[in-house]
């Protein structure tokens, strides 16, 4: 049987930002010590599927510095701390799109790397949203809003043509619960 390890010490070696790395010193089930266990602390964060009456797919464009790569992805953003995700994902939706919805349900939650990070992560479907303001991006963000038309949309699903990894799980959700893809 699986168990969790035991933390015997834990240390902030470096911080700077919404980032921090951890070492950990472990106990592991079988009385080894694993020491350095080392962590990246990041912020928990939220993205929305949103999608309009007409089933046009709201996402954005924006140049992602690390992988050196313009990427059309879905909006969202870092969970402030004591914030709840809820409440980001509609300010995100606002600031980066300028679009609102009254019909916001949450797909599912998940540790996106647990190996690695020690963070969680929220996908939601925004449906029926409407433009009701100018979008207002954080001061860095430079950001393009495209709107996709559902067709368009699935074929580049499958295509593989979006490349932000840890999105694809949201957008595979959200179409099928919109019933866009029918598992088999």
């Amino acid at each position: 049987m699986t168990k969790p390890w035991e933390l015997l010490s834990s240390e902030i070696v470096y911080e700077k930002k919404w980032l921090k790395l951890k070492e950990d010193a472990c106990r592991l089930p079988d009385g080894r010590i694993l020491s350095p266990y080392l962590i990246v602390d990041v912020p928990g964060f939220c993205n929305v599927f949103v999608v309009t009456e007409k089933e046009e797919v709201v996402l954005v464009k924006q140049y992602r510095h690390a992988g050196g790569i313009v990427s059309v992805e879905m909006p969202g953003g870092m969970v402030d701390p004591g914030e709840d995700p809820g409440v980001t994902v509609l300010r995100e939706l606002r600031e980066e799109t300028g679009y609102s919805s009254d019909e916001v349900e949450l797909l599912y939650t998940m540790h996106p790397n647990p190996p690695l990070e020690s963070n969680r992560a929220w996908f939601y479907l925004a449906r029926n949203a409407r433009p009701d303001q100018v979008i207002a991006p954080d001061p860095f963000e430079d950001i393009q809003v495209v709107l996709v038309p559902k067709a368009e949309f699935m074929r580049m699903l499958l295509n593989h043509a979006f490349t932000h990894g840890i999105q694809m799980g949201g957008m595979y959700a959200a179409a099928v619960k919109l019933g866009w893809l029918t598992p088999e």
